[in-house]
């Protein structure tokens, strides 16, 4: 058997079992609830495998290797910054589980008192955000599927649109955490076999040494990636998953806060661990060829290239379901957050029948998202320039809100408005571009300072988080199925600021 038969005939074997998981919970989803949070009833074993698997997304598996092709160890700081952040995440946020929220925007909500601006603002950022990042995942299974099928690169985004919205959009949440969790276990296997085949043929890791540049070996790829622009990076990512709604929604899933917190940190540990996996691919690609026009075709062209038939295969599975998973994983939320906030905002009301609605918006959001992919650059290059403009901001006001009691609204306001002009100054001029390297750090320090400062100047929050909790439950009771849809005006049970 050919390649390209062996990769074709594990595609096909791989999209019809996602098909069918997909199929099976769509048939079983009876409530939005169970739609749109999987009914607030994930076991720890289940959230681990499905956390792991949105981590392992394109940038990790496409970028990342890219990164290590032509910086070594560095591409190591990709996956290490998401499970960091992601560790983090659980041991500082799991505790909002008690509060059946069903977006970060309605913790943000709590954070500062219901202010308009500011929950309109983060909501609408949060949503879009979710798009960007399904457009990324779209970017990256074009890319597997160009060079496992070599059809043309337009048409294989606009096919791995499809076939990711085919798979996450009929059975929401509860489709992707399970899908999730048999990708986790098909990419780790094809990730490990990849390993042992590299090191096996490299002479393991004292041959690896010996076959690519001095720096490449050294920590996190310093001294050749250099050290602040390693750090920055994982900070940037760190930072993006503290704000990432997907992950928020997976802990508002849970069913109970201990294994909310659990998987999010056993989650990360694995992540974390799998970065060793990732160094090990990038620099055993430039040991073969160090001339690719392009890093981020390091690990397709190895499968396409050097691997065995059975091996290339397994990978290329192992490369789609780690795309994939992190595709659902983005669409589910941007349908929770279509059907909790967009929706009423433009209509003033919630939907009468939300699955149909959220289901509808996520059409729309695939086709959004895969025009966007044909126009997007590289993986890496994308991912750096999109988080410090539209995620720092959002991470601080969640970091300071939830530690900082005296964080007002205007304090909000204040670092939404200065991290993206923090983050757009550290770009565009030359001595602080070179000193930041990514603007991420200047933009969350700005931010931070920002609303520390305006909060000192501005009153206190009056309103309580538990009572804005509690005002919020009773607004989701209309979109899970308890109360009739009513206009949203009339739901406010603590107006806002």
């Amino acid at each position: 058997m050919g390649t390209h038969t062996a990769i074709a005939t594990g595609l096909a074997l791989y999209a019809s079992l996602m098909l069918a998981v997909s199929l099976f919970w769509m048939i079983r989803v009876k409530k939005a609830t169970d739609y749109l949070v999987a009914g607030r009833s994930l076991p720890f074993w289940i959230l681990t495998g499905t956390i792991t698997a949105t981590c392992i997304g394109t940038g990790v598996v496409i970028g990342a290797p890219g990164l290590a092709y032509r910086h070594g160890w560095a591409g190591s700081a990709y996956p290490i910054g998401l499970g960091l952040g992601t560790v983090l995440a659980g041991l500082l946020f799991a505790a909002t589980r008690r509060y059946n929220f069903m977006t970060l925007g309605e913790e943000i909500s709590c954070y500062y008192g219901r202010n308009r601006i500011v929950v309109e603002f983060s909501n609408i950022s949060l949503y879009l955000s979710q798009l960007c990042w399904l457009t990324v995942q779209i970017m990256g299974s074009g890319g597997v599927l160009g060079a496992a099928t070599r059809l043309r690169p337009e048409l294989c985004i606009v096919l791995a649109g499809l076939i990711t919205a085919s798979i996450s959009i009929p059975g929401g949440l509860k489709t992707v955490v399970y899908t999730d969790f048999l990708n986790a276990g098909i990419l780790i296997c094809g990730f490990g076999a990849l390993t042992y085949a590299a090191l096996d043929h490299a002479g393991g890791l004292t041959g690896l040494r010996q076959s690519v540049p001095v720096s490449y070996f050294s920590f996190l790829g310093v001294a050749s990636y250099g050290g602040w622009t390693a750090a920055s990076l994982i900070v940037a990512l760190s930072l993006s998953v503290i704000a990432d709604p997907g992950r928020r929604l997976t802990m508002y899933s849970a069913r109970s806060e201990a294994a909310a917190k659990w998987s999010m940190v056993m989650a990360g540990i694995i992540v974390m661990v799998f970065s060793a996996v990732i160094g090990i691919a990038g620099m055993y690609t430039f040991c073969l060829n160090p001339r690719l026009s392009s890093p981020d075709q390091a690990l397709p062209w190895l499968v396409m290239n050097i691997l065995p038939p059975w091996l290339a295969a397994f990978m290329v599975v192992s490369m789609t379901a780690a795309i994939f998973s992190c595709a659902n994983a983005n669409a589910a939320a941007a349908g929770t957050f279509f059907v909790r906030h967009i929706y009423p905002l433009a209509t003033g009301r919630y939907p009468e029948r939300p699955i149909l609605v959220t289901r509808t918006s996520l059409v729309c959001a695939f086709v959004a998202s895969t025009a966007l992919a044909l126009h997007a650059g590289t993986i890496v290059g994308f991912v750096i320039k999109f988080l410090p403009v539209t995620m720092s901001g959002l991470a601080v006001i969640v970091l300071m809100g939830h530690f900082w009691r005296r964080a007002t609204w205007q304090g909000a306001l204040a670092a939404l408005a200065v991290t993206p002009a923090a983050s757009l100054l550290s770009g565009l001029v030359p001595t602080e571009s070179k000193f930041w390297s990514n603007p991420a750090i200047f933009s969350a320090v700005a931010g931070t300072l920002a609303l520390m400062a305006a909060s000192a100047l501005t009153p206190r929050n009056e309103s309580r988080f538990e009572e804005i909790a509690d005002s919020l439950m009773l607004e989701r009771q209309a979109i899970e199925g308890d109360l009739p849809a009513r206009r949203t005006r009339n739901r406010q049970e603590i107006p806002m600021a």
